[in-house]
């Protein structure tokens, strides 16, 4: 397309060039023509025509041609040029008159050579005309330049459409060369490489550089969801390995004790504690589902009715609670008078309950455990569980939000945990707007810091 245009604008210079030069030539042979014709019009009035057959003193200059006539056209005097006779038609003065004294092209009588001539009536000294001339000049040395000036310009036309055509192609294929990366990424990726880019890409403020940014933005967003898509597909075969581990044990314990009762296997004295390890194992499956719906509802975004809550009568509560639990214990509340949290009520007093358990089951039997709560800029409101157990380790205070993640398996599986406690703590928390994080108590022991918009 380029090179079509290029190619189109150098016809249309190239031609206005060689008729602005045609015309300027032309305009230097009609001056001379004018005033040769002038000096044949004045050598009338003179009287001087009678010597036009003296060499040695011509009637124009050697390389005109000059024809002179009378009235009727009857040519009386023939100089013509070495280049031949113009056929400049009648001189008669009729004739003459009609075509006026503008100068005109015209072929040879004989031969192929243009002229440029021009016709005037002649008068004598007492105004009265005596009869016609024409003087031409051969166009020869004008279409000599003309044929040149065409060659020359044919040649720069031919040597810029050839360098406009090799800088096209340089420029194009240079262009292109983003394009090509483009696709190898396309197909790097295609073949399951997700972490490919565009490399060098060009300014974002070109096109091709625009596209290539808009490119490498998107190819990121898929390996997010991919890496995020992969990550969950983990997490859900882990849990279900998990859970699955988890229900084994109590079903297999109800299984078992169902079987060596139909066997008959089962004193009658042992029957209340067998019942009772049945019942033991029920509850805990029944709890595991209650917290395993929990969590599928939160996954699955299940809206919230978020309102505001009062936090001294749900502190309060979650107090005497564990005061009920655990009377050696030395429970406090530190709270920061009207404060109130936008949560969803139910989901908020999950929360509590869980961490306050998670105190409980965790430190030992009569040490103090702290309930405090503040506001903080930004419209905030901190909740702190305090416990003066043996804390959590740095490096797992992560891991200990994850799904059936424990410190001590053993332990967790005596006091009937499930595992899914804190992993509901964080859910329901993040669900809600929050932050919640796991800290040192200052005095030794496990602190669960939670941050929740305030009412």
């Amino acid at each position: 397309m380029f090179t079509a245009l290029l190619l189109l604008a150098l016809v249309t210079v190239g031609s206005l060039a060689l008729t602005l030069l045609r015309q300027s030539l032309l305009a230097e042979i009609d001056g001379q023509l004018t005033g040769a014709a002038q000096s044949l019009v004045e050598q009338s009035w003179q009287g001087s025509l009678s010597d036009h057959d003296d060499p040695t003193n011509p009637l124009v200059p050697s390389e005109y041609a000059v024809l002179i006539a009378t009235i009727d056209g009857s040519v009386v005097v023939e100089d013509v040029a070495t280049a031949g006779r113009p056929a400049v038609g009648s001189l008669a003065i009729t004739d003459v008159e009609r075509r006026g004294s503008q100068p005109f092209t015209t072929g040879s009588a004989a031969g192929d050579t243009r002229w440029r001539a021009v016709v005037a009536p002649l008068t004598s000294a007492d105004g009265r005309i005596i009869g016609t001339a024409a003087v031409a000049l051969p166009l020869t040395s004008v279409d000599a330049t003309m044929r040149r000036m065409v060659g020359a310009l044919m040649a720069v036309s031919g040597g810029v459409l050839l360098v406009a055509g090799v800088a096209t192609y340089a420029v194009v294929r240079r262009s292109l060369q983003p394009l090509r990366r483009m696709e190898t990424t396309a197909a790097a990726i295609a073949a399951g490489d997700m972490s490919q880019r565009v490399t060098d890409p060009p300014p974002p403020s070109t096109e091709v550089g625009s596209l290539a940014a808009s490119i490498n933005t998107m190819l990121g967003d898929l390996e997010e969801a991919f890496d995020a898509q992969r990550a969950s597909e983990e997490r859900m075969q882990r849990f279900v390995g998990d859970a699955s581990h988890e229900l084994r044990t109590p079903l297999a314990t109800v299984a078992g004790y169902t079987e060596l009762y139909r066997m008959g296997g089962i004193p009658d004295a042992e029957l209340p504690g067998v019942m009772g390890r049945i019942e033991d194992s029920a509850t805990r499956m029944s709890s595991l589902v209650v917290e395993l719906l929990t969590l599928a509802r939160l996954d699955q975004g299940a809206p919230l009715r978020i309102e505001p809550v009062p936090l001294a009568p749900v502190l309060e509560s979650a107090a005497a609670d564990l005061r009920a639990l655990d009377p050696t214990r030395t429970v406090q509340v530190h709270l920061e008078p009207g404060a109130a949290v936008a949560v969803d009520r139910a989901a908020f007093q999950q929360v509590l309950t869980n961490l306050v358990g998670n105190a409980a089951a965790y430190s030992p039997a009569g040490t103090p455990v702290e309930l405090v709560a503040g506001l903080l800029p930004g419209g905030l409101v901190r909740l702190e569980v305090r416990d003066h157990g043996p804390g959590v380790p740095a490096a797992d205070r992560e891991r200990i939000f994850e799904r059936f993640a424990r410190l001590d398996a053993g332990r967790s599986r005596d006091a009937g945990g499930s595992g899914l406690g804190l992993s509901i703590v964080r859910s329901s928390v993040v669900a809600m707007g929050g932050t919640v994080v796991c800290d040192d108590t200052p005095d030794g022991g496990a602190t669960f810091r939670v941050e929740l918009p305030a009412a």
